[in-house]
């Protein structure tokens, strides 16, 4: 069983590409979001992993500051 949740915001930092023993590809980042609470910004920092196909195309384009969704 998985969660899928859906951000918007932007990446802490270039994508990390590695592999499984069995080959498959992994890619993790950070995901920066920002809300106002009380006239202050807050910044929550959420960690990203994407599987497969989708962790070799955020591996090749996703970058440091990348507006990500």
């Amino acid at each position: 069983m998985y969660q899928q949740i859906t951000i918007i915001g932007h990446a802490g930092a270039d994508a990390e590409m590695r592999y499984t023993p069995d080959g498959t590809p992994v890619t993790s980042f950070s995901v920066a979001t920002n809300r106002k609470v009380k006239d202050q910004d807050r910044t929550t920092w959420h960690r990203v992993t994407c599987w497969r196909k989708l962790a070799e195309i955020t591996g090749e384009h996703v970058k440091r500051g990348d507006r990500v969704l």
